[in-house]
């Protein structure tokens, strides 16, 4: 039976910064009411409890009717409480009775969107500007209802019921079983929208895979998971008083040029190997043990530990474990931050060629990815 990691607790791309420093949240006793299981990949969890320590108590079936007795908000996210010590993330449970028959009224037929980006999960953004993840993501073969439609700089954006916005390059439209429709597997590229006195560079932020739930014990951004924080995407925004600024604003969001000949020193290559010995260990919020679960900083920790280096514990931590060196000079074994200094929600360890290996988020394990302008490192700092 395939065990569901804790859920991705957040409003973004959410990571694991300085979850610690926020409080939780119970609200008041509400009458039970009738839920319906609805993850379709698997076995969904159920915790003992919603917060850090937890263990899993029992799983449910796709389609499972529950009773759900009571709510709990841990770090912004919404826990339904099933029973003593049985908690399930709201995600993975619609409310209501699915058995109901609904009244007799006509319903006006709505366009629904099906995301078709199979090597990962698809952002959805607050806005067309693709600045500012709300938090929710979507899996392959998700199914949305959409509200509206937008067509900004040869871009099609949908908007979702949950009033995201998606574009139109990561989705099929109507096609909710996607008949025929090949998956994409390479993210296509997303034009942002600028002002039109300005020009502005967006660094895009991880797009999770949040499928299944775990307790998250370091800082958000933007609110739960351990790697990343409240904060949207990091953002420059230069005037186009002249050409040579625009330039420089539309040329940095392209991929760095990565020094692709260096090779790793001894203490580097050590750091590496210890990385690339943890591909396939699943994510786990807070994770520490390699082999078992590592979140995006644990798995940093262990690497340098293994070449006799101490770092702290989170990514913010991490920020100063070294020297900021450029992103168009790395070297293997640098370690790669996503966010702003001092706000970062998640980091990696390059191991050359323009790749990385990193413990992306939930519902999935530690692997090999390449940089690129969609999920673009924001600095790195070299420790070796």
């Amino acid at each position: 039976m395939k065990k569901q990691k804790m859920t991705y607790l957040s409003s973004g791309m959410v990571g694991l910064a300085g979850l610690v420093l926020m409080g939780l949240q119970t609200n008041d006793a509400q009458a039970a009411t009738n839920g319906t299981v609805n993850y379709a990949d698997g076995a969904t969890t159920v915790w003992t409890s919603p917060e850090v320590g937890q263990k899993p108590a029992r799983y449910l079936a796709t389609n499972q009717q529950v009773t759900i007795q009571d709510t709990k908000q841990v770090y912004g996210q919404t826990w339904y409480k099933l029973g003593n010590d049985e908690w399930v993330s709201s995600q993975f449970i619609t409310a209501g009775d699915a058995t109901a028959q609904p009244a007799a009224t006509t319903t006006a037929v709505k366009n629904t969107v099906t995301a078709n980006f199979q090597s990962g999960a698809t952002t959805v953004w607050a806005d067309t500007t693709a600045a500012q993840p709300t938090g929710e993501y979507l899996t392959y073969g998700t199914t949305k209802n959409v509200i509206d439609q937008k067509d900004l700089n040869g871009t099609t954006w949908y908007q979702l019921e949950s009033k995201g916005w998606i574009p139109a390059s990561y989705v099929v439209l109507n096609n909710p079983n996607l008949d025929g429709v090949t998956p994409i597997t390479n993210a296509p590229a997303v034009t942002p929208v600028a002002a039109t006195t300005t020009t502005t560079e967006v660094q895009a932020p991880a797009a999770p895979q949040a499928t299944t739930p775990a307790p998250a014990t370091e800082t958000p951004a933007p609110a739960a998971t351990t790697e990343a924080t409240t904060q949207p995407a990091q953002t420059q925004t230069t005037t186009t008083q002249s050409s040579q600024q625009t330039i420089q604003a539309t040329t940095t969001q392209q991929a760095p040029q990565t020094n692709t000949t260096t090779k790793a020193s001894g203490n580097a290559q050590t750091v590496i190997n210890a990385a690339l010995s943890q591909i396939g260990t699943p994510y786990v919020w807070g994770g520490t043990t390699p082999g078992v679960g590592l979140d995006c900083s644990g798995l940093v920790q262990y690497a340098y530990a293994q070449a006799g280096v101490s770092l702290k514990r989170v990514t913010t931590a991490q920020e100063g474990a070294g020297q900021r060196v450029s992103l168009d000079n790395l070297q293997p074994g640098d370690i790669l931050f996503w966010g702003g200094a001092g706000a970062s929600y998640h980091d990696a360890i390059y191991i050359g060629g323009g790749q990385y290996v990193h413990a992306p988020q939930p519902g999935e394990s530690v692997k090999k990815a390449s940089i690129s302008s969609y999920f673009m490192p924001s600095f790195a700092v070299r420790v070796l």
